[in-house]
């Protein structure tokens, strides 16, 4: 069985992203096979050549570029062309502009070859778990055991639950069987005191619709697994 881990940040937030990396990946207490680093919309390839080293793992890092955003959403049957979507997130240069939140998961996804991927904000990490246990392997036994479990999150607070609700802060899910699933299944409308409006087209909505259709959920574990939100923008 293996396990990477994947993260991510726009130009604004690399030096950030490298001067937090150690603690980032370790509050995890888990060791991952690969690390997998997206830069998106970030400078030229030299500057990326600036790692942070833990242990002995492998780090690889990879770029997203403006142009190649078409070619990214369309070959995981996203349409590109969604004016609806561009509306209600407001275009290019808002903050949760739908594509922006779309491309770094899939881009990690199509990078690793792992069995399971773990999907995390840079700006999110686990800052409460007992020091002999991990998360990952607790959300990985939930995997395995429940069919109707699409992924898992350590806990935001708010307690033990399953929920169709989707958040891609951070998750670990099987790899294989997320990037399969229809991620463009049609905007139905938004749900009384449901999510913020950009949430339905950015990818964390596109698989909450897809959970909706097909009864499944992202099962949140209890408080002992606690993330925490840097929240640095």
């Amino acid at each position: 069985m293996t396990v990477d881990f994947a993260t991510y940040c726009c130009e604004k937030d690399m030096d950030k992203l490298h001067d937090n990396f150690n603690t980032h990946v370790e509050s995890h207490n888990y060791k991952f096979d690969n690390l997998h680093l997206i830069y998106q919309r970030c400078l030229p390839e030299e500057r990326h050549g600036v790692f942070p080293v833990i242990s002995e793992l492998n780090i690889n890092a990879h770029s997203i570029f403006s142009n190649m955003y078409t070619d990214i959403l369309s070959s995981n049957g996203i349409n590109p062309d969604n004016e609806e979507a561009d509306e209600l997130t407001h275009g290019w240069n808002h903050s949760h502009y739908w594509k922006h939140h779309c491309v770094n998961h899939l881009v990690a996804m199509e990078k690793s070859s792992a069995d399971y991927i773990v999907l995390c904000d840079a700006d999110c990490y686990i800052r409460n778990q007992r020091p002999e246990t991990s998360w990952i392997n607790e959300g990985i036994r939930i995997l395995q055991q429940n069919k109707d479990a699409l992924l898992v999150s350590p806990s935001d607070g708010s307690g033990q639950k399953k929920t169709q609700t989707m958040s891609q802060q951070i998750f670990i899910t099987e790899r294989k069987r997320l990037q399969s699933i229809d991620f463009d299944l049609p905007f139905t409308g938004f749900k009384d005191g449901g999510p913020m409006q950009e949430y339905y087209f950015m990818l964390e909505g596109r698989i909450g619709r897809y959970m909706e259709k097909h009864n499944l959920y992202r099962y949140i574990l209890n408080d002992n697994f606690r993330y925490w939100h840097k929240q640095w923008h």
